[in-house]
This record gives structure tokens, C-alpha cells and sequence, in this order.
């Protein structure tokens, strides 16, 4: 198992893609970058931690079962 950080909750509970962006002091579109990315830089959540100082970062992490590794008894091989 994994955790993988769930940006698109994440950027929908502070608001949508518009406060998001106020909130980091990026450009409006960069949410949705960050979605198609599936990567926000540790300065843009300091930023929104810095914001929300009572947000619990740890709730955007969702738990994802991996199916490659469970499949082969090990971790994946590597290509």
C-alpha cells in the first residue's frame, strides 16, 4: 500500500482552482496543472499551510492498494 496525496480534494477544499491559486500566488490555471501533474511542490503547500495553519494536510492522503507489487509477491520490476 501506498498513500498518494489527493490534490483535486485538496484544491476543492480551499475553494476551487481560482482561491487556490490566490492562496499560493501562482496563476490561476496552476491548480489544474498540478492535477494533471499529480505533483504539488512542498513550497506551494507550505504556502497553503501558512494560510490554514489548522489544515490537516494528512487528510488529502489516500491510501492506494498496489496491484503490480501484490501480483508478483515483491516489488515491481523495474523497466
Amino acid at each position: 500500500m501506498t498513500a498518494k496525496l489527493n490534490i483535486q480534494r485538496l484544491i476543492a477544499d480551499l475553494g476551487g482552482a481560482s482561491a487556490a491559486a490566490k492562496i499560493t500566488g501562482t496563476v490561476r490555471t496552476a491548480p489544474y496543472g498540478w492535477i494533471s501533474r499529480n505533483y504539488v511542490s512542498s513550497s506551494v503547500l507550505e504556502k497553503i499551510k501558512s494560510h490554514d495553519p489548522d489544515l490537516d494536510l494528512d487528510a488529502y492522503f489516500d491510501e492506494e492498494h498496489d496491484e503490480a507489487k501484490d501480483e508478483a509477491g515483491g516489488s515491481p520490476p523495474i523497466s
